[in-house]
């Protein structure tokens, strides 16, 4: 019996995933450790759901710490190890996005020294004039911010010049070299890192209690910090118009440096990242505020005490970092204040339930079940006749599915949006539904092939989408441009199109596995069955085609709504008319006896890359309306997949022609499974 030509390319992806497992953590030495207990689980769970807002949307914590982190380190965690005064290693630390977030608010002294900064090109170093320190690791180096910092303005002017030259026409964002492209990277990470400190910032600033006015308004002080003043907000407005026409006046003192510190709070806003949303009078208001929103409203002693609660809670934590009790407490009143706030707007809902679909992970756990599947699929080749073993991996494989249907219908729920927005929501749909369309026909057709296939393409998608989330590091459930705010346009066009990919991709491994399985099982696979597996390929390529032309139809619909035109000869237009040629010519020349199933087959293989181009490859092109943005690790996955399905089909076609005509056997109807078509 013939191996499976799938199992094969599934443990490729398994031992490259192991392989980057196994990479070696870069040491941090021991002289910066300042927190020397680990964090509270309980406590890390709890902060990761504390709602704000971010590219216009509320989220919780964790899952801007979680895409920050995709974005900056390029992993799932944050990895390093302890060095001690005698140069040895203790055991690895891991910390969760969430973990790295808290220690960049409350221990900075310590967070500026780990590996943050993956550096997979050394010229940018260079062209940043970085000193290279310590050996390359692998294939990339690791950067502290303390590493990175000397180069910053450097990295900024660097970035700056790029980008201006091509605000002015000059140049194409496609066009950068691989150094540009990583100058732009590691700035663009620099200002993400930089972004997350600037939630807290101005907190952990201290103001000098300098002459008679701010002693009175803070007697037996020598400093404060920022919420003490916003605290005494309209008491101190008050001190500065008493001094006002007088700010010699040595009982001033450093009053109006305090005053213009406060202005520049005020001016800079620090709503990158926000945490308060507005109350009162502003509570219809969207955009949420950050420190500077707070500190106007303050200084006319209109502040909100909730804003005023949490901003003192924060700081609270950040100052009683060595008392962690203290800290701990305050962190849990920072969440039940910022909670409270968003209930208020009715902003809350969904938090804490994105909260717990990330910590969830079904999609994830979704591996569990499809891994099993395909063993026990394995086994069931090895003993066809066992019903167990069919029953075992259809149950396991119809696991694995409800999973993935739980995650894209809990983040149908937690966005109220269908179930594709952008390119990620793409492999989780075309997951659930080519695992649904395979498993459909199993049940129908009951020949194994389809049942072997479902857990293989279905753990193989959410592979890809787990490596492309991190690798792309954007929130997945970001807001939508103005021109894709359209649910019923979503719910009918892009459902309807990702539908066909999905049978596209399917209906090529069901040609594919018939060129292997005719080409290598001639002395022991029946005709009947190998009959059965072309009829398979036809069906599902006939109900690819059907969505696919529907799909084409209601873009274009679609585009003339939003653009004018029905059609524009677009990249993606284009890929989605290539599909529906290819498919439409493979029926055609099937039905008109053009090819015969080795003929057929091929073509079916072939429509795999073509679904491929169109799904994701034009999106990378730079050019058109659907160009979302250059992915080297995209691209490079796609490179492997048309190389992979060609050698393949290749393969086939190779063992295909080495048939000796005497071995060949009769098949349905009287058709030698070994002629060619």
């Amino acid at each position: 019996m013939t191996r499976h030509p799938f199992f094969s390319s599934l443990w490729l992806v398994l031992l490259a995933a192991l392989a980057a497992c196994s990479r070696p953590v870069p040491p941090v030495g021991a002289e910066v450790r300042l927190r020397q207990q680990p964090w509270d689980p309980a406590l890390v769970q709890t902060m990761a759901s504390l709602p704000l807002q971010h590219e216009g949307r509320v989220k919780p914590l964790g899952t801007l710490a979680a895409f920050s982190l995709y974005f900056v380190h390029g992993r799932r965690d944050l990895q390093f190890v302890w060095r001690d005064q005698d140069g040895k290693d203790s055991p690895k630390v891991t910390l969760t996005p969430t973990e790295f977030v808290l220690d960049w608010w409350i221990y900075p002294q310590q967070a500026v020294d780990y590996p943050l900064f993956r550096i997979e090109n050394r010229q940018v170093l260079d062209a940043v004039e970085l000193q290279r320190e310590g050996g390359q690791k692998m294939d990339f180096d690791w950067l502290s911010y303390r590493q990175l910092a000397p180069a910053r303005e450097k990295l900024r002017e660097q970035a700056g010049a790029i980008v201006d030259r091509e605000r002015r026409g000059q140049s194409e964002s496609r066009n950068r070299s691989p150094v540009e492209r990583g100058v732009m990277q590691l700035w663009n990470q620099l200002v993400v890192v930089e972004d997350l400190r600037a939630i807290v910032g101005p907190l952990a600033w201290e103001f000098p209690i300098d002459g008679q006015a701010l002693q009175g308004l803070f007697p037996e002080r020598t400093k404060v910090q920022l919420a003490d003043l916003l605290q005494a907000g309209g008491q101190f407005s008050e001190l500065v118009r008493q001094f006002g026409d007088k700010p010699q006046d040595p009982a001033a003192g450093k009053l109006f440096e305090v005053a213009q510190d406060l202005k520049a709070i005020a001016d800079e806003g620090y709503d990158t990242i926000a945490l308060f949303g507005p109350l009162g009078e502003q509570q219809a208001t969207r955009r949420w505020w950050g420190l500077g929103g707070v500190v106007r409203p303050a200084l006319a002693g209109k502040a909100a005490p909730e804003h005023l609660a949490i901003a003192s809670a924060l700081q609270t934590a950040l100052v009683s970092g060595a008392d962690v009790s203290r800290r701990d407490a305050a962190l849990r009143d920072l969440h039940r204040q910022a909670v409270a706030v968003a209930t208020q707007r009715g902003e809350h809902g969904k938090v804490e339930l994105e909260s717990d679909y990330y910590r969830w992970s079904l999609h994830y756990q979704s591996l569990h079940w499809f891994l099993p599947g395909f063993l026990v699929v394995a086994l069931m080749w090895l003993w066809p006749r066992n019903r167990l073993l069919w029953l075992g991996g259809l149950a396991l494989s119809t696991i694995g599915l409800g999973y993935v249907i739980a995650d894209v219908v809990l983040r149908c729920v937690i966005r109220d949006r269908p179930p594709i927005t952008n390119l990620y929501d793409t492999f989780l749909f075309i997951a659930a539904t080519g695992v649904g369309v395979a498993l459909a026909i199993e049940l129908i057709n009951r020949r194994r092939v389809a049942l072997s296939i479902a857990p293989v393409f279905g753990a193989v998608v959410i592979m890809l989408a787990r490596a492309f989330e991190v690798e792309d590091g954007q929130d997945t459930m970001k807001q939508l441009q103005a021109v894709l705010d359209s649910n019923y346009w979503l719910a009918t066009h892009v459902t309807t199109i990702n539908i066909g990919y999905a049978a596209g991709m399917v209906g090529a491994m069901f040609g594919t596995t018939w060129l292997l399985l005719a080409s290598f099982g001639k002395n022991v696979l029946d005709a009947v069955f190998l009959k059965s597996i072309v009829r398979m390929t036809y069906g599902i390529t006939a109900f690819g085609l059907t969505f696919a032309v529907v799909g084409t139809i209601l873009g274009g619909v679609w585009a003339n709504d939003s653009w004018g035109r029905f059609w524009g000869w677009d990249t993606k237009e284009n890929g989605a008319l290539l599909i529906c040629i290819a498919q439409v010519a493979l029926l055609h020349a099937r039905m008109s006896g053009m090819v015969k199933d080795f003929g057929f087959c091929i073509a079916a293989a072939l429509i795999g890359p073509v679904v491929a181009f169109s799904w994701f490859h034009v999106n990378l092109l730079g050019v058109g309306l659907h160009a979302y943005g250059f992915s080297e690790g995209t691209q490079a996955a796609l490179s492997w997949y048309y190389t992979l399905q060609s050698g393949l089909i290749l393969t086939g076609v190779v063992a295909w022609a080495a048939i000796p005509k005497a071995d060949a056997r009769p098949a349905v109807g009287g058709e030698p499974v070994g002629s060619a078509s």
